[in-house]
């Protein structure tokens, strides 16, 4: 069984897209891009899985200068569609939030709705994060950007669907290895 890294913690994108590419491996969370894509080379595992580019948001910079620099080079790419949701705790209503909580790029993304509604924004590692800190605050005026998945994951209240700009949403994941 291979060891698969990725950013962030079950639920996340990241997570079900390594899922998608390698099934019934061993994955690995790590903290950041950088730790995920050091891990591989260092030996630690034999694949990261990392996203490369999101059809609205754009190049995820960190990870092309990860590629740019490094030893690792792409194997093989998965699009994985991305539809972003607002997620509360139990017993919130769309009226209570005030601030919402996930990854960068999930909230350019979803940043006319932000807008509108005025939410004050808080950037987590990823969406997963993001929900799970909502989790932890257990405050009803706090919520987070991220996927289905990540809410019946965790128990969180699918408060409003579908909230990103654009509904041909999708971020191009990239399995790195040592070649």
């Amino acid at each position: 069984m291979k060891k698969i890294a990725y950013s962030g913690i079950e639920g996340c994108f990241a997570h079900t897209a390594a899922k998608k590419m390698l099934p019934d491996e061993l994955y690995v969370s790590f903290g950041s891009f950088k730790e995920a894509y050091e891990a591989v080379e260092s030996g630690e595992c034999d694949t990261a899985v990392l996203p490369v580019r999101n059809s609205y948001a754009g190049e995820v910079k960190e990870v092309s200068e990860l590629l740019e620099k490094g030893a690792l080079k792409i194997d093989s790419t998965y699009s994985l569609p991305v539809v972003q949701n607002l997620l509360g705790i139990r017993g919130s209503r769309i009226g209570d939030i005030r601030t919402v909580i996930s990854q960068q790029k999930a909230l350019e993304q979803c940043d006319n709705y932000i807008r509108e509604r005025g939410y004050k924004v808080i950037t987590a590692v990823n969406t997963a994060v993001a929900a799970h800190e909502v989790i932890e605050r257990c405050d009803m005026s706090v919520a987070a950007i991220a996927g289905l998945e990540t809410a019946a994951r965790y128990g969180l209240k699918v408060l409003d669907e579908k909230i990103n700009e654009k509904d041909d949403n999708v971020t191009t994941f990239a399995a790195l290895s040592v070649q």
